[in-house]
């Protein structure tokens, strides 16, 4: 922890610098102005799921087929109906699991991994409308937890993290870094977790479901099992091979 608090101070340091430097010299328009481009640059990075602003994100995988990903299980509904249609297409996926859930299904945890299937780290309490207003502590804590929480239920700790809602700040990688994490994006995605149009989640999957698509699916919604069938049944038209991760090349 104290390393990922050295990381960010640096960071915080640095590019905070002209605003600094600015202020020292007497330069009130110009601070102004640093202080709003300053702004701007961290929103955007912020809202971006894909920016390497902050630092590495995969958003896409080598080889000719897709990498399928379900996040915000386990769920007691969804993820047996999930599992069994992964195991009917003979299709594996990574799950991101929310720590939390995982505390209260840890058996669902272990059917996933006991399935072929990998686990990821999405957070310990999915704070979703204020995960990427976390200050560090806050940050090291949703993110370390639910890593605790993964490698007590599972026996192996996960490689790789997505943020909730894909949103995150420059306190997330200082802790990924610290932890062993890599982080996860996506490049495919049809809003599934909000719309439950399956029909108009399945088109906008249909626009970027080619070789090298990281496809961002949920679980825990009523529309989960139709819309992974409609998936698979569009991966299966296009020849494209949901791909393990250990073969995703990443």
């Amino acid at each position: 922890m104290k390393g990922c608090l050295q990381r960010v101070f640096w960071r915080g340091l640095i590019l905070h610098l002209p605003i600094l430097v600015c202020l020292v010299a007497g330069w009130w328009q110009a601070a102004l102005a640093c202080f709003v481009l300053t702004g701007a640059v961290m929103a955007y990075g912020t809202l971006s799921p894909t920016t390497r602003m902050f630092g590495p994100v995969v958003s896409r995988i080598g080889g000719p087929g897709v990498l399928l990903t379900l996040d915000d299980g386990p769920d007691p509904v969804t993820t047996p109906a999930v599992l069994d249609l992964l195991d009917r297409h003979e299709a594996k996926a990574v799950f991101f699991l929310i720590g939390d859930r995982v505390r209260k299904w840890p058996e669902l945890a272990r059917e996933i991994v006991r399935r072929g299937h990998a686990v990821g780290n999405h957070s310990q309490t999915h704070p979703a409308y204020r995960f990427w207003s976390l200050g560090p502590w806050r940050m090291w804590r949703e993110i370390a937890a639910c890593q605790e929480t993964l490698t007590e239920v599972l026996g192996t700790a996960p490689v790789w993290f997505r943020a909730p809602v894909g949103h995150y700040n420059s306190f997330v990688h200082p802790a990924l870094d610290a932890l062993g994490l890599r982080l996860m994006a996506w490049n495919c995605r049809g809003f599934d977790g909000t719309d439950r149009n399956v029909e108009k989640v399945l088109a906008r999957l249909r626009e970027n479901l080619r070789p090298g698509a990281v496809v961002l699916l949920h679980e825990a919604v009523p529309t989960c099992a139709a819309v992974l069938e409609g998936t698979l049944a569009m991966l299966a038209e296009r020849k494209l091979r949901p791909l393990p991760l250990d073969e995703a090349g990443l």
